[in-house]
């Protein structure tokens, strides 16, 4: 396999943010751009995986890999065919990783495959935002990269989350509403909410702006994201042309359950170091469905 330089003519972008942050919308969004490059895989998970931090992603497709070439049976004929094409493409996948620590070849090869000089070359991987300023560092020399990182108020994206979780659940709850509470109160009771990385938009902010130039970084807030003007000055930001978006197209709606005002409390009490980085960070460009969150906090800013 060849190895691809980066196109001098093109920019790489990052995307990263936390879970339920609506990465995979903007993804569909930009993916109707003629002038946006994708890999095969929305999600990479290249600079997470060789950073150590996310070794259970490499784990797993090593052993999707191992069950793949399990299937195989030494029969001539059409049988192994679905087999071998998920194992190939899962192969050339963790090709990304079989290079020598700094060597990023592997990575532009899969990232490259099928590019047809389009100005923007993209990699939404929202798990880079647990990256310290070491990895950013690094993604910063790609095509001196730009970056998106997208906030959602923390109460409503922990609360989205954990439905989703839910909804998940094998076998289903008999109470989903009640499934939901449960979890969250758990996930408060623990004391572990103000330490999840991803959601820790303090330290990603930190960690990303001691690498890169803030000149090159875009930060997107989830309740503005599906406005044109939001995505005008996005595609301005990317250079490239405005790209016409159903604002009301959503990804990955979740079910919907009702949050009691016990489980917003403890919430707030969580989430309150982040509520009161963002506000000083950001100030009035801080969307108002924020404002819940802020004001439960009598020790921010502003509030009363």
């Amino acid at each position: 396999m060849t190895d691809h330089p980066f196109p001098s003519n093109a920019t790489m972008v990052f995307c990263i943010g936390a879970q339920k942050a609506g990465t995979t919308w903007l993804y569909d969004a930009l993916r109707l751009s003629h002038q946006v490059h994708f890999s095969r895989n929305k999600e990479l998970h290249y600079f997470d995986v060789i950073a150590g931090k996310a070794k259970q992603v490499f784990d797993m497709r090593v052993q999707a890999a191992e069950i793949l070439a399990k299937r195989l049976i030494p029969q001539i004929g059409i049988r192994n065919r679905p087999n071998l094409k998920q194992l190939r493409d899962l192969t050339e996948l963790l090709e990304i990783y079989a290079y020598s620590h700094g060597d990023h070849s592997g990575y532009l090869n899969y990232l490259l495959r099928d590019y047809e000089d389009q100005a923007v070359i993209c990699d939404i991987t929202p798990a880079y935002a647990i990256l310290d300023r070491d990895g950013f560092a690094q993604m910063a020399q790609i095509g001196s990269a730009k970056f998106i990182f997208i906030l959602r108020d923390p109460i409503d994206r922990m609360w989205s989350q954990i439905r989703m979780a839910i909804k998940t659940t094998s076998p289903p709850p008999i109470s989903f509403q009640d499934a939901c509470v449960a979890r969250a109160g758990h996930l408060i009771k623990s004391g572990r909410l103000p330490n999840i990385e991803r959601a820790d938009y303090r330290r990603t902010i930190t960690e990303l702006e001691a690498a890169v130039p803030q000149s090159r970084i875009k930060y997107l807030f989830y309740e503005d994201m599906f406005r044109p003007a939001t995505m005008n000055a996005l595609c301005d930001f990317l250079g490239i042309q405005p790209i016409a978006v159903d604002p009301d197209n959503h990804s990955n709606l979740g079910a919907m359950a009702t949050m009691p005002a016990g489980i917003h409390a403890g919430f707030s009490e969580a989430f309150k170091a982040q509520y009161a980085f963002v506000h000083r960070r950001f100030g009035g460009l801080v969307p108002a469905q924020w404002n819940s969150g802020f004001l439960a906090n009598s020790d921010l800013p502003g509030s009363a």
